[in-house]
């Protein structure tokens, strides 16, 4: 994924400052008006380091920008106080990681190493009272996560459950006590 390669760079970049790896964490920005993809490890090393996180995110910037080939990657890379650094990736690079995308049989998707047997249950309308539109919400979110889950390699045992049997079962027991009473 393209936060994983970004992430790379930057906590080689981090390193080569002189702080941990594990602040160079890039993630999808949640400000795509400013950017990208950020990246907020500076304000936690702020507190490690003694340290503006600010001035972390400057000396991260300057390794970074030194990094070969990282021009034909990151168009735009600034520091944003208090201490973020905010990333915008050049056209070329995103159509190319779209067509190595669009021609891999899994999307770009990575198969997970681990794989778990994971157990969904998904839907539970009330039996007992009318079904209507919100009951199938949570059975498309629950299918759609099995099937994503599938996907990336995990064994998952999916079920819809359906609750509250109680008021047809207490009929049919009504009713056969009524129409045959001999039946214990």
């Amino acid at each position: 994924m393209l936060t994983d390669q970004l992430s790379f760079h930057l906590q080689n970049a981090f390193v080569e400052a002189g702080y941990a790896a594990s602040y160079g964490v890039v993630v999808k920005s949640n400000r795509p008006d400013l950017c990208q993809f950020q990246c907020n490890g500076a304000m936690i090393a702020a507190k490690a380091y003694s340290k503006a996180p600010f001035m972390i995110c400057d000396e991260v910037i300057a390794v970074l920008r030194n990094i070969a080939g990282i021009k034909k990657i990151v168009k735009h890379i600034e520091t944003v106080k208090p201490g973020f650094i905010n990333i915008i990736l050049t056209d070329e690079y995103l159509v190319s990681y779209i067509n190595e995308c669009a021609g891999d049989e899994l999307l770009g998707v990575k198969i997970t190493d681990t794989p778990k047997t994971l157990v969904m249950d998904y839907g539970g309308p009330n039996i007992a009272k009318p079904l209507h539109v919100g009951h199938l919400r949570t059975a498309i979110i629950g299918e759609a996560l099995k099937r994503a889950l599938r996907f990336i390699g995990h064994n998952v045992i999916a079920d819809v459950h359906i609750g509250d049997w109680g008021l047809q079962m207490g009929m049919i027991i009504s009713e056969f006590s009524l129409t045959m009473p001999e039946l214990p």
